[in-house]
């Protein structure tokens, strides 16, 4: 797992390559077998001269990561200035805009160096094998440490739903929305997530959801799972907490017939 973990890292822009190198100069040999011991070190061998002999450089992809990470940094910090927020809320927001803005300021590779580490790592026969080797539950667990990467495992909607079954046996709300938000904006279908977030009537989560993948959901249809609970209570928390995290106004409430449910 140390290899795939440092691969997911590194493609994912957690780490540069002077990270990368040290970190695997760090993996324990013993834990792997003669010939993985081999393939290893042969790794290590081709990451640094890949390092030394291709400079980095500041690529379009990091002007646009940076640009971005300054727009959420800034829409979470206007969040924060609300003084109506419930105190799990505040905590969580702040959580996310501390980590928006050490990311921000991070060293990340870019251009040519980027490119060729990500197919060495990407294509690497004993990374590959010890990725296919994990089971829905190490799986969920993997992918949900991070939250929004441009790269996470590729996934059929079959493989994805069998993902969020098993975040739903074993009750991780959190890695669920994790696992949407991973997966904004690459044609997966979320419903299962919101049909659970609303059967266990957690606005909180439902609300976050939105928040996350907004651009995925088809907020009528939602909007109508939510009235049909007939529950007044969390309809109205749900709308509620959509005000306050300023992603619904009066007039969509309106739209999507919640108006009623605006205290």
């Amino acid at each position: 797992m140390d290899l795939v973990d440092l691969m997911y890292k590194y493609i994912n822009k957690f780490i540069n390559a002077p990270k990368l190198l040290e970190e695997l100069k760090l993996v324990k040999l013993e834990n792997y077998d003669k010939e993985e011991q081999d393939q290893i070190k042969n790794l290590v061998k081709e990451v640094e001269n890949i390092t030394k002999t291709i400079p980095n450089e500041i690529d379009e992809v990091e002007i646009q990561r940076k640009e971005q990470a300054e727009r959420l940094a800034l829409s979470l910090k206007k969040a924060l200035e609300k003084s109506d927020l419930e105190p799990k809320t505040e905590e969580k927001l702040k959580k996310q805009y501390n980590s928006l803005l050490k990311e921000k300021e991070k060293t990340k590779d870019g251009g040519k160096l980027y490119k060729t580490l990500f197919i060495l790592l990407t294509q690497n026969d004993l990374v590959n094998k010890y990725t296919s080797s994990m089971n829905d539950s190490k799986l969920l667990k993997f992918i949900t440490k991070y939250i929004y990467v441009p790269f996470p495992p590729v996934l059929t909607q079959e493989e994805f739903n069998n993902l969020v079954d098993t975040g739903i046996k074993e009750n991780k709300k959190e890695s669920l929305w994790r696992l949407a938000f991973n997966y904004n904006r690459k044609n997966k279908d979320f419903s299962k997530i919101e049909d659970y977030f609303i059967e266990v009537r957690d606005d909180y989560y439902l609300i976050e959801l939105v928040c996350a993948v907004k651009e995925d959901l088809n907020l009528n249809k939602l909007a109508k799972k939510v009235i049909d609970t007939n529950d007044k209570d969390f309809i109205s928390k749900c709308v509620s907490y959509a005000k306050k995290v300023g992603i619904i106004g009066d007039k969509d409430l309106e739209n999507l017939g919640l108006s009623e449910y605006i205290n």
